[in-house]
């Protein structure tokens, strides 16, 4: 296992950052989603689909992989926010018509653990992800 880990470099550990925090935003997403009817099929199957790919990189190295996890994660970020304009458009209204203007914290804070993981995954493409021997 320590030789193994031995041959990783600073990319795979990105991609392992990235996928933890997918999963903390799967997490955080479903709980919120179900106590707000806000559940979005299109937001969890990106966020797993990313993590899958996650995962297939921490034991096989893919260039395409790279780009298509962080596309997952954009969907599922993009998604999200689009998704949740109404509540934006009610906290800056300071009325309640179009979402829930008191949701918009949390709505910010599961994006902004979606986004972290986006960077992670467009940072870990230009790292070197195994190390050369």
């Amino acid at each position: 296992m320590k030789e193994k880990l031995g041959t990783k470099a600073v990319g795979f550990y990105f991609i392992v950052l990235a996928a933890l925090l997918g999963i903390i935003s799967v997490i955080r997403f479903v709980m919120w989603g179900s106590a707000h009817d806000a559940l979005d099929t299109v937001t969890i199957i990106a966020l797993i689909v990313a993590i899958v790919f996650d995962i297939i990189l921490m034991v096989k190295d893919n260039d395409y992989l790279v780009i298509a996890a962080t596309a997952c994660y954009s969907i599922a970020t993009v998604k999200l926010l689009t998704d949740s304009v109404g509540s934006f458009v009610d906290a800056f209204q300071g009325i309640n018509m179009f979402g829930d203007a008191s949701q918009v914290g949390t709505i910010i804070s599961i994006s902004a653990v979606m986004g972290v993981s986006i960077l992670l995954s467009i940072i870990s493409g230009f790292l070197k992800r195994v190390k050369e021997s």
